[in-house]
């Protein structure tokens, strides 16, 4: 008969807990000091103590990363729900104190919403007394939404075009497209659907893919087509590449407005009646009726509407 390994209690503390918590949802080390803020050598030392604890390996290197053991993972999942009901405790009910977080708010997003909106969300956080770390990460065809299943401190913001299911929604703003341009390419009036059609053009696409966005799948219904000659990943490269190249960018109307090169680029308006679309937040059902949860993406909805952002679009 194997022996049964009997855990005193004392053994353990929060930070032990919190550890092995991260090394559960990330598999990784590495990911798991990221995630805790905490150094490499720190986190191998506490799944150390983890494993002298509870007389098991727990952790295993394994292909694609650190395998639980049985014993992991049957307590994976009670240990996940212990630290959220303390976190509750700690943070608070539905009266909220932001000065006690301390886990991380992860915003999975493309990066307009990191130029346009970041600085305001952060204002917003301290406003509140929130010093917990912001981090952005890029934006992916699941919408980030292993992170939104994990965390009740992160969001995805981006449209609602390839949301999966599980995710809950709020619309933030409604917003145009227009088309940037090099001023010496396209005098006053001469702009129009057959100009267009008969320019070279930059795509963004954040989620990459074939090279085509949803306005040549517009345009493909309309029998038409437009000649993309580049695809770049990043909004932030816009107004340089129309610069540098001379080709034209169709891309949101509050991007398009904050040029850094002043008259040598040019806004147009799109030659024909182009669709719309609209900014979203989007969460885990998971964390529908969390209150902490609640509190940030208000927070966070609110900041990206402030009304001089809004009037300045």
């Amino acid at each position: 008969m194997a022996d049964i390994h009997i855990m005193n209690i004392n053994d353990l503390d929060l930070n032990l807990l919190r550890v092995f918590s991260a090394l559960a949802q990330e598999r990784s080390v590495t990911r798991a000091a990221d995630r805790l803020n905490l150094s490499q050598p720190a986190v191998s030392n506490a799944l150390k103590r983890l494993r002298t604890a509870f007389g098991d390996d727990l952790f295993v290197r394994g292909q694609g990363g650190m395998a639980p053991t049985t014993t992991a993972q049957a307590l994976s999942e009670p240990i996940a729900d212990a630290l959220k009901r303390i976190e509750a405790a700690l943070v608070g009910g539905p009266e909220i104190e932001p000065s006690r977080i301390a886990e991380p708010i992860t915003i999975t997003c493309a990066d307009e919403e990191i130029l346009l909106h970041a600085a305001d969300i952060l204002d917003a956080l301290d406003r509140a007394g929130c010093r917990a770390p912001v981090q952005f990460a890029p934006l992916s065809t699941d919408y980030g939404a292993h992170a939104l299943w994990r965390s009740r401190l992160a969001l995805t913001i981006t449209t609602i075009l390839y949301a999966p299911d599980g995710l809950r929604q709020r619309k933030v703003y409604d917003e145009d497209l227009v088309c940037l341009a090099r001023a010496d390419r396209f005098a006053a009036g001469a702009f129009d659907f057959d100009a267009y059609l008969a320019a070279e053009h930059l795509l963004i696409a954040p989620l990459g893919g074939a090279p085509q966005g949803y306005i040549d799948q517009w345009l493909t219904r309309e029998g038409k087509k437009r000649t993309i000659r580049l695809v770049s990943h990043t909004f932030g490269s816009a107004h340089s590449l129309v610069r540098e190249t001379g080709l034209i960018a169709t891309i949101p109307r509050r991007r398009a407005a904050r040029s850094p090169y002043g008259d040598d680029l040019v806004v147009l308006p799109v030659p024909f009646e182009a669709p719309g679309f609209s900014l979203h937040i989007f969460w885990s059902e998971r964390y529908d009726d969390d209150p902490l949860a609640k509190w940030l993406r208000d927070l966070v909805w609110t900041a990206m509407r402030r009304p001089d952002r809004l009037a300045r679009a």
